[in-house]
């Protein structure tokens, strides 16, 4: 499920998934960064 982000378009995601585009795009941006950035962006 991660790897379709960095795969795949931002509105290819959000339409397949039923999701919010930006949530999309914030999902790609999030696939690109390692774990330790992934973490520190949900508090």
């Amino acid at each position: 499920m991660m790897d379709a982000p960095a795969d795949l378009p931002p509105m290819v995601i959000a339409d397949l998934l039923g999701i919010h585009p930006n949530t999309a795009e914030r999902w790609a941006i999030l696939a690109g960064e390692n774990c330790s950035e992934y973490v520190s962006s949900l508090t």
